[in-house]
């Protein structure tokens, strides 16, 4: 399943991991997705977004 949010795009980003020799290792850095009820159209829809997704689009359910 790919690591995506529905709303804005937002995907993995690559970075490093740093040991304490400063050894540089490669890492993901995954969005938080969540799956959520979103505002889209003026429907709600269950759709997997990340949580900045999920907070600007208030759909009036907890």
């Amino acid at each position: 399943m790919a690591q995506r949010c529905e709303l804005c795009g937002k995907g993995p980003q690559y970075g490093h991991n740093v040991s304490h020799s400063k050894l540089r290792t490669n890492r993901r850095f995954l969005p938080n997705l969540q799956t959520g009820h979103v505002l889209i159209g003026g429907k709600l829809v269950k759709a997997r977004v990340c949580t900045r997704c999920l907070r600007r689009s208030t759909s009036g359910r907890p």
